[in-house]
């Protein structure tokens, strides 16, 4: 049988091991937002399911412009100085109310509520991700998130079929 050395080929097989041995689910990349470059159905359904408290009240100021609000900030705080490692780190402020991006494995099992938040956690992996509002058409191989956050994209070339690693940074520079 041939060895089939296509990119999609490549894609296949990353995604496939992600998908069954990597704790990963498919994202879609049409929910990725270009202006605000995260997932936000994603994120929004991660905080209303972990934090609910600390939205309802955000929920009481805000109205029906709470997912804005929060998204918003939470684009700032990723955007800011500390970068978006802090801020799935330590989380954000939004109008005095903490919000957690993530929950790390607890130190042990004792306490289920813990557990239960860190199992919350949605790592995702999506292919061809059009990230680019200026040049629409333009889209990464793939694109892996944590909770709507993304945190780390591959393009993908084959020496094979003429392409190297300067396309892919060549791609990362348009």
């Amino acid at each position: 049988m041939p060895v089939d050395h296509r990119e999609i080929a490549f894609e296949d097989a990353i995604e496939h091991h992600l998908l069954s041995a990597g704790g990963y689910e498919r994202g879609e990349p049409q929910n990725f937002e270009r202006e605000r470059a995260i997932d936000p159905s994603l994120f929004l359904s991660f905080v209303q399911e972990t934090q609910p408290e600390t939205w309802q009240a955000l929920v009481r100021l805000h109205g029906a412009d709470t997912a804005d609000v929060v998204l918003d900030d939470l684009c700032k705080a990723l955007d800011g100085p500390h970068g978006a490692l802090a801020v799935i780190r330590h989380g954000f402020k939004c109008f005095g109310k903490r919000f957690h991006v993530a929950f790390f494995a607890p130190a042990h099992r004792m306490n289920p509520d813990t557990q239960r938040l860190y199992q919350a956690n949605k790592l995702m992996v999506a292919r061809q991700v059009h990230y680019s509002e200026r040049h629409p058409q333009r889209s990464i191989d793939v694109m892996l998130s944590l909770n709507g956050i993304p945190v780390a994209t591959a393009e993908l070339k084959n020496p094979l079929t003429g392409q190297t690693v300067e396309h892919a940074k060549q791609q990362y520079k348009t």
